[in-house]
């Protein structure tokens, strides 16, 4: 298991689009791994805190004014700029309401990971990524209202906050706990270990999310790849813009922010839409974890070049 953790920790910018091409290979595993989404979420989560220098992150906390940037541009401006975009592009509404709402989601609760594979700041991808999470329920349910009303989405606000307790309060928990009875020198020395953890997680997500997607494809595969390609432009443009409007903070915060602008927690979405947001949704949730899978293999080439840039 150990040389199993170190292979995957040492190919995580290969590893990941595998995970998610077996779950569309392999829809019965898929079916199998669906109830372990929850606690892969968590895990990868819990596991990215684990590798953290804590006092850098204590730091972080008493600098907010970076992440809580990235959070309100995720949460307010982004889906105000896709719906404008949507719009003026004419697009269908089943299509503008999937667009839209992905750019009213937090980061991915792996995006700690993501940072951590490309060599960028672990620290600032975790609290832009608590930021969003926590800031998320004062800001979907308006913006839903205001901008798709035709939508008629149910968000239950109470069932939500259970939904982050669960995937933000746990892993930091969890952590605490890890820390204080094994102990931050030895967790540092079995880094390699934590990180094909992370990554071991991060693939049986992608398994597992996939469930329903094969299916759909055989049936319709032109309807699936114009959401594939929805889900690729999205995901790109995102990343640019990301990059773009934080590149006056550095180069290291410019690579971060596009990281957690262009991968978004469309799981957490969907769980707290309830199902209300419709077919095209639940695949759109399957599939954009496509392109977001490979971000960190698109990415490592621009970011080798833009060298040197902190570890964690």
């Amino acid at each position: 298991m150990r040389n199993l953790l170190g292979f995957l920790g040492r190919q995580a910018r290969w590893a990941l689009p595998a995970g998610v091409f077996v779950g569309v290979a392999l829809p019965d595993l898929a079916a199998l791994l669906r109830p372990l989404l929850t606690p892969a979420v968590i895990g990868t989560l819990t596991a990215a805190l684990l590798r953290l220098d804590w006092n850098r992150l204590a730091d972080g906390l008493r600098r907010p004014a970076l992440p809580a940037t990235i959070a309100l541009w995720q949460l307010i401006a982004s889906p105000l700029v896709v719906w404008l975009g949507t719009a003026l592009a004419g697009l269908p509404p089943d299509l503008r309401l999937v667009l839209v709402l992905k750019a009213a989601a937090p980061p991915i609760g792996s995006a700690a990971v993501f940072a951590m594979i490309l060599g960028l700041d672990g620290v600032l991808a975790v609290l832009g990524t608590v930021a969003a999470t926590l800031l998320l329920p004062l800001t979907l349910t308006p913006l839903v209202g205001w901008l798709l009303p035709e939508a008629g989405l149910n968000v239950d606000l109470a069932a939500f906050f259970v939904r982050v307790s669960l995937l933000v309060a746990a892993p930091f928990v969890l952590a605490w706990g890890l820390r204080r009875a094994v102990g931050a020198a030895r967790l540092a020395r079995n880094d390699d270990l934590l990180a094909g953890a992370n990554v071991l997680l991060l693939v049986v997500f992608a398994i597992a999310v996939m469930d329903g997607v094969t299916a759909r494809l055989l049936r319709d595969p032109l309807y699936i790849g114009s959401l594939l390609l929805a889900a690729c432009a999205a995901t790109a443009l995102l990343h640019l813009a990301g990059f773009a409007l934080f590149r006056r903070a550095g180069i290291a915060a410019a690579y971060g922010a596009a990281l957690l602008s262009g991968n978004r927690n469309m799981g957490l979405m969907l769980a707290i839409t309830a199902g209300s947001a419709g077919t095209a949704f639940s695949l759109y949730v399957g599939i954009a974890q496509i392109p977001m899978y490979f971000a960190p293999l698109a990415l490592s080439p621009f970011v080798r070049r833009s060298r040197p840039l902190p570890r964690k």
